[in-house]
């Protein structure tokens, strides 16, 4: 009965908070699928931090009491930093809303297998030392995670618009969010003999630092989902007519046609005007917040985007290299294809 009462203080408080800010997505970003992947994330970093935490209590002059309380910081939040990273490179980090709901799962999951270490090697640990872990610790890594992605999207995005729609990860994004999730895990860490205070002020700060996160994130997606969805039903009528979107991408997809040749330029309009309609309706499906699609629109979708997938081999690998430069669409219209894909396949 104590070791259930252990484990349940020890895991399932930021479990319950992840599968809480999961329920607040008012844009359904994430299903239970994704949450477990983002926990089983955030445990890999967790796994990864034994083997270079005894690295270096055993090649530098520190004891374990200084380790813990000045050097573990850096390293953890590094570790789930780079699986923050490893998200961002492969474009599963969409929106700001996004990005908060994925750094505190990650960081959830790296909480949840720690605390199962410590639970097995201190079984006879007192339910309090517990209650810290759960309510204070596993939290406060869930929140340092979740500022780090965000820090990480945003400065990422910001890039993004500089460069013209452009995307090259750099290292310097994780610069700043780094500092900051370290520096509040260092500053968590320095109290060893006050847990209780500790813990009541994360209890106190931390959820109102998320709510905060996620209703900004909230409102810049629903924001920035307007806005494309507007840019994207004035290109689908351009392409829907005959002609090209006036822009600038536009114009310099017309002048390859142009050059291109009739059977070819065909192929890359009707790539244009299918990825567009299909990016169109991902966002009218996140604005719905519903996420829902009936079986004959599944099969119609899942159609067009096979359809889609062989006009890009039509187009060939020389034709394509040429075009895709030229096309109007960010990393954020990948991303919702991406989600597209996924809520076909598994809702």
């Amino acid at each position: 009965m104590i070791d259930a009462l252990n484990w349940t203080l020890a895991l399932a408080p930021v479990l319950l908070l992840a599968v809480l800010f999961e329920w607040l997505d008012v844009f359904r970003l994430m299903d239970k699928r994704e949450l477990l992947g983002l926990l089983l994330l955030g445990g890999l970093a967790a796994l990864a931090a034994w083997p270079v935490s005894g690295q270096v209590l055993d090649n530098l002059p520190m004891g374990f009491t200084f380790y813990s309380r000045v050097v573990a910081p850096w390293i953890e939040e590094a570790l789930k930093g780079a699986a923050i990273l490893w998200l961002v490179w492969r474009n599963r980090v969409g929106f700001t809303l996004d990005a908060v709901i994925c750094g505190f799962t990650i960081g959830a999951g790296f909480s949840v297998v720690e605390n199962v270490f410590y639970l097995l090697r201190y079984p006879d640990l007192a339910a309090g030392v517990w209650l810290v872990r759960g309510f204070g610790t596993a939290v406060m890594h869930g929140t340092t995670t979740a500022i780090l992605a965000t820090i990480v999207h945003e400065l990422g995005e910001g890039a993004e618009r500089r460069g013209g729609g452009r995307f090259h990860l750099s290292l310097l994004w994780f610069v700043p969010g780094y500092l900051a999730a370290s520096l509040i895990h260092l500053a968590f860490n320095q109290f060893p003999n006050s847990p209780a205070e500790v813990m009541t002020v994360t209890l106190a700060v931390a959820p109102f630092v998320l709510l905060m996160l996620l209703r900004l994130g909230a409102r810049e997606t629903e924001s920035w989902l307007v806005e494309e969805r507007a840019e994207h039903e004035v290109s689908l009528a351009a392409w829907r007519g005959g002609g090209f979107p006036d822009d600038a991408s536009g114009r310099r997809i017309a002048a390859l046609v142009a050059r291109a040749g009739e059977q070819q330029g065909r192929l890359i309009r009707a790539y244009c005007q299918l990825k567009t309609e299909l990016v169109l309706v991902e966002e009218r499906e996140l604005l719905d917040h519903h996420r829902h699609v009936e079986p004959d629109q599944r099969v119609a979708l899942l159609d067009q985007l096979a359809e889609l997938e062989r006009l890009r081999g039509a187009i060939g690998q020389a034709g394509f290299a040429a075009l895709q430069p030229l096309l109007p669409f960010s990393r954020h219209d990948d991303w919702e294809l991406l989600e597209l894909k996924h809520l076909l396949r598994h809702h």
